[in-house]
């Protein structure tokens, strides 16, 4: 039934005026609960400002009065954690955009509404539409004239669902000293616009003013705050509808609506998500020990995919691209016993034009673990959060005593790149202060023609480098394929004098690939002491790749430096 083709007169007048006061009084007794609610002495200052401040227009009754049911900071944080988590439309993505939306919000109102020295923004009329809608599409602002008051016109357009499509939302400042307040048609009348007492109880008379100097379109929102809605400028009635907008605006997150998607997204957040594990038939893992000069040793990692496809990117409702993943690394001893763990979240957006450079290539992730003398086991655990799934690898790791006579670390590839700069030491795959680019060791592909680099270093007991001047090591290389007795060969004469102080010795070394037909190799490494005859070797396989199609591109991500946790006693240093 429309009310307003009902007889005009005092019954219908008296009706509408007693649903506005009802609906003031209604959504009146709900803040003084909630605010009642909201004092409880037991809710410490920083959440009851969380509650009552920060997410007051967005936290569901029902919400509201568990978080009031909480004891401890452990539960409420926890409260907190999930309360944003089920409101990010993108859960696996590196932030939440709508926690990030509703702060830019607030702290938009407290700049722009309200007194700012008072940082008050948030809890006028224009602060909380602002916070619960949004920028709204248009801004129309009408300064105070001699007949009428300052008022703001916003307008609306909304997908939700939950509010009509299109919509106004009317505010206008009472007095001089007043703030804006929200226009209600049939609380406040369209009298309440008018200054002076020329339309008192006389909606017809407000309704011309407000035509006549602001024209027929703010005459109808004055009436109705829903475009399209039928008004009578001259017989005028306000619209009911428009007050169950303003209620629903006030009420937004307690819409059933709106509460059933939260519910929805709080039920899929709550489900056990079973995590895919993939073994070494998908990616590859290199780990290389590094002594540097000052005694000090860590092992460094790359774990690199096989194929492009294997990342797992997604993409938001906005267009950006980004990735999720959770790096989990350790070290156990030859007990078992865990020794070193790391744990990082690796998580970022990718521009356009990162996206279209990176789609094609193998991902990796570069890493380090501090170590000491020993026999352990690197475990690595790579999980894809946006997929569920988890790329894990162990590697046994063998790390000699330093006073070993002779020692070689294990071999990588790197990329035929000048090297960065590194003077701090930080970075994995980091000597003497360059940063080299690792791209494998076991079954890396190289392309036909490129240069095969391969670094790896060799370790003598620390002593006086200038006393072994003159005295020599011995490198013999050998590349060949199984079952074929082609073979090329190369020979190295290093001068122990290069050693530093601590014995390390880093070596370079790049061969030619022109001359090697595409398929399956495999590399032996043999260094000798003339002296002693003591005798080293190290071996890995590598594949040489047609130059056409040329092998994808690596490109890598590095974790950061020292976020290894010791989790027992080192073996001691020497």
């Amino acid at each position: 039934m429309n009310l307003r083709q009902m007889k005009r007169g005092s019954s219908i007048l008296g009706i509408k005026a007693l649903i506005a006061r009802v609906t003031c009084f209604v959504f009146a007794l709900v803040l003084a609960q909630s605010s009642m609610l909201a004092k409880d002495p037991r809710l410490p200052e920083m959440y009851a400002h969380w509650l009552n401040q920060e997410v007051n227009y967005l936290i569901t009754s029902e919400e509201r009065t568990e978080f009031l049911h909480l004891t401890s900071n452990a539960t409420r944080e926890q409260f907190i954690e999930t309360f944003w988590k089920i409101r990010n439309p993108s859960p696996a993505a590196p932030t939440n955009v709508f926690k990030e939306e509703h702060y830019q919000r607030l702290a938009y109102a407290n700049q722009h509404f309200g007194t700012l020295s008072l940082n008050d923004g948030a809890s006028t009329a224009r602060g909380m539409v602002y916070i619960t809608l949004g920028e709204p599409a248009q801004i129309q602002s009408y300064p105070e004239s001699k007949h009428l008051r300052p008022i703001q016109m916003w307008f609306y357009q909304n997908t939700s669902g939950t509010i009509p499509v299109h919509f106004y939302v009317l505010f206008y400042k009472p007095s001089p000293i007043e703030d804006y307040k929200l226009y209600s048609p049939t609380g406040d009348r369209p009298q309440k616009l008018i200054n002076g007492t020329d339309a008192v109880n006389n909606d017809a008379v407000a309704i011309k003013i407000i035509n006549d100097d602001l024209g027929v379109e703010m005459a109808h929102v004055a009436l109705s705050l829903i475009p399209g809605e039928p008004v009578d400028l001259k017989s005028p009635s306000p619209s009911m509808q428009s007050d169950i907008l303003l209620s629903n605006i006030r009420n937004y997150w307690n819409l059933p609506l709106n509460k059933e998607r939260i519910r929805v997204r709080r039920g899929a957040s709550e489900q056990v998500s079973q995590r895919i594990i993939l073994g070494e038939e998908f990616f590859d893992v290199t780990a290389v020990v590094e002594r540097n000069a000052t005694k000090q040793l860590r092992v460094n990692y790359l774990l690199r995919f096989r194929e492009p496809r294997d990342l797992g990117l997604a993409q938001q409702a906005d267009g950006r691209f980004f990735y999720n993943f959770l790096l989990e690394a350790k070290l156990t001893s030859a007990s078992g016993k865990e020794v070193y763990r790391q744990t990082e979240k690796l998580s970022d957006y990718l521009s356009q034009k990162q996206f279209e450079e990176i789609k094609t290539k193998i991902f990796g992730v570069e890493g380090s673990l501090p170590i000491a003398p020993g026999h352990y086991d690197l475990h690595l655990a790579l999980t894809n959060q946006i997929s569920h799934q988890t790329f894990q690898q162990t590697k046994a790791v063998l790390v000699p005593a330093y006073d070993h006579p002779l020692a070689i670390s294990s071999v990588f590839f790197a990329a035929n790149e000048t090297p960065g700069k590194d003077y701090a030491g930080n970075l994995p795959f980091s000597y003497s202060g360059l940063k080299l680019t690792p791209v494998g060791s076991d079954n890396t592909s190289v392309t036909q023609g490129d240069p095969l680099r391969m670094i790896f270093q060799l370790w003598e007991a620390a002593g006086n480098p200038s006393e072994l001047r003159g005295k020599t090591l011995e490198i013999n290389y050998v590349i060949g394929q199984l079952g074929s007795q082609e073979k090329q060969e190369e020979q190295q004469t290093v001068d122990r004098s290069d050693f530093d102080a601590a014995g390390n010795l880093l070596i370079g070394r790049d061969f030619r690939t022109d001359i090697l037909r595409p398929g399956s190799y495999r590399l032996i490494i043999k260094v000798e002491n003339p002296e002693d005859h003591n005798t080293v070797y190290q071996s890995l396989s590598f594949r040489v790749a047609p130059a056409s199609p040329a092998p994808p591109a690596l490109w890598t991500l590095l974790v950061p430096a020292g976020t290894a946790e010791v989790l027992a006693e080192k073996v001691a240093s020497r």
